[in-house]
């Protein structure tokens, strides 16, 4: 009796599997737009999409789970909606990010922080973390070794903190 019911159960799952997917809809297509209520991706045949995307939209960078900052315009996406109208269930995106660089002129190096200034003017303050690394002229060199005015170039992690400061020049 228990395996006549569990075959039972296995085809009706079987057979509500291709209504299931009949509601599924997968758009495709080069990111043009994203914000946190929807993705505009660019398809093939030229046309832009419009996804919206919701608070439960996994978002999947090259497999990986993924924050929505990291998904970029240029990127190759396709978004799932399941049931017509809604958010994506999932937005899945794939290739190579860009590290986001800092460039400019050093104010000063705290406890943790570096501070520049950027040509145009404005401060922006980077978080140092453990493993950040420090070159000049391709050697790595130690931290303390930076001055006010160096110029630099600071690539950071996804997290914005600094991954890897590179001293430009002498700066003045």
């Amino acid at each position: 009796m228990r395996v006549r019911l569990l075959v039972v159960a296995i085809c009706a799952a079987f057979a509500a599997a291709p209504a299931a997917a009949a509601d599924r809809t997968v758009e495709r297509g080069i990111v043009q737009s994203i914000d946190a209520s929807a993705v505009v991706l660019r398809a093939l045949d030229g046309s832009d999409v419009r996804v919206p995307l919701g608070p439960s939209t996994r978002l999947r960078l090259n497999g990986r789970a993924t924050s929505l900052d990291r998904i970029r315009p240029g990127l190759v996406a396709e978004a799932v909606t399941v049931g017509g109208a809604g958010p994506a269930r999932v937005l899945r995106a794939f290739g190579r990010v860009q590290p986001v660089v800092e460039r400019g002129a050093l104010v000063r190096v705290g406890a943790g922080v570096l501070v520049l200034r950027r040509a145009t003017g404005d401060r922006v303050r980077i978080p140092l973390g453990a493993r950040t690394t420090v070159t000049r002229a391709g050697r790595q060199v130690r931290l303390r070794s930076l001055r006010p005015g160096m110029q630099l170039e600071v690539v950071l992690r996804p997290n914005g903190a600094a991954r890897v400061v590179r001293v430009l020049g002498a700066g003045g």
